[in-house]
């Protein structure tokens, strides 16, 4: 092609046509700034190609993580509420009269106080795109604030379980190891079941339960993690329309 255009612009030359070479000279201008906006186009759309469908992965990995992670806050949260309910149940029967109430059904409550769980969703997908700098490949700016965000709510949410299992390592097991059987079994004669009367039992379950509201209660910390993920799962979707 090269070879045909210098031919001709020689021809033109020879036959000393300059008005004629000077219109094929801009002509092939045009053609050769045409050829380069053509192949600019083309590397921009393979360009962009190349980052849909790098997003697509990225959202299609987020997204399934961002589901397990679901199930795994579902079965943590369970335990916490049980737990939850149980020192809501102990605090109604306060104060607890040995003679009188059931017994059996205070070893199930305090059973379930001492359920210690803790949310470890995985953060893979989230890690590689901050180790990357990959943000800016996820074009939906809700998303990228969330998962931006994701880390530190996490940090706030296990702050509170830990506080939370803290008591039970720190203040109820002094208290429990002392006074009840490891797995409250209240026929073994060497239980001290007045203890169950005592302010400092009501103190402890009350604090139970305050740590506990701090994780599952309206205003606790679940909410927003639960939010934010359901949010993080619906927005990650998107990946099947790319």
């Amino acid at each position: 092609m090269i070879k045909i255009f210098r031919n001709i612009r020689q021809k033109l030359l020879k036959e000393n046509k300059t008005i004629g070479y000077l219109k094929y000279a801009i002509g092939e201008i045009i053609l050769v700034v045409i050829g380069i906006l053509i192949a600019l186009q083309i590397n921009n759309w393979n360009e962009k190609r190349k980052d849909t469908l790098k997003e697509k992965s990225v959202l299609a990995a987020i997204h399934e993580e961002f589901l397990q992670n679901r199930k795994q806050l579902d079965s943590v949260i369970s335990y916490h509420k049980k737990s939850f309910h149980a020192c809501e149940k102990l605090i109604k029967l306060f104060p607890i009269d040995i003679e009188k109430d059931n017994l059996d059904s205070i070893s199930s409550y305090l059973n379930k106080v001492f359920y210690t769980w803790t949310f470890n969703p995985s953060q893979g997908s989230v890690n590689s795109i901050i180790s990357t700098s990959s943000f800016d490949i996820i074009r939906n700016k809700e998303l990228r604030d969330l998962l931006i965000s994701w880390p530190d709510m996490v940090a706030d949410f296990q702050e509170n379980e830990i506080q939370a299992r803290q008591t039970i390592y720190n203040e109820f097991d002094p208290f429990f190891s002392k006074n009840l059987d490891y797995n409250f079994n209240f026929k073994d004669k060497r239980n001290h079941l007045e203890a169950l009367s005592s302010l400092e039992f009501e103190y402890l379950i009350r604090l139970r339960y305050d740590n506990l509201n701090d994780v599952v209660g309206k205003s606790g910390s679940f909410p927003i993690v639960t939010k934010s993920l359901d949010d993080i799962i619906r927005l990650s979707q998107n990946f099947k329309d790319l």
